[in-house]
């Protein structure tokens, strides 16, 4: 069956029709009845829209809110596998050097500068060049 156009008789302000000429070809409409659909159309599609967000808008956050859990999880596991690494390098240092009180206070002083100035990312090397005083 074939959707044939039919006319009928709707009232609007003249405004509003200069207007619509006025934007015929910003819409790419040969004719006011065209641009009328064409607007008709645009309107029917934002309304659905709407109705299809009232019903996708919770089942998406639902879904975010279940990734971010994820990555969160994965994150944690991560440090804690970091942070065991950290004190079986921390405790083998301590077990082979003798370092008093003193030095150490200096020492985490001075690295917190370092870290700082180096946003955090220190590499191997950069420890090397500290070391040696360069």
């Amino acid at each position: 069956m074939e959707d044939k156009k039919k006319k009928y008789a709707y009232w609007m302000r003249p405004s509003m029709v200069e207007e619509m000429e006025s934007m015929l070809s910003e819409a790419n409409a040969t004719s006011k009845s065209e641009f009328v659909c064409r607007a008709v159309e645009f309107y029917m599609a934002y309304l659905r829209q709407n109705k299809s967000l009232e019903f996708l808008s919770p089942l998406l956050a639902q879904t975010i809110k279940t990734e971010v859990e994820s990555v969160e999880r994965h994150i944690s596991e991560m440090l804690f596998k970091v942070a065991v690494e950290q004190s079986i390098q921390n405790n083998l240092t301590a077990a082979f050097n003798e370092v008093d009180e003193d030095t150490m206070a200096r020492l985490r002083n001075s690295c917190a500068g370092e870290v700082v100035r180096l946003n955090g990312v220190v590499a191997f090397e950069d420890a090397y060049e500290w070391q040696r005083g360069e």
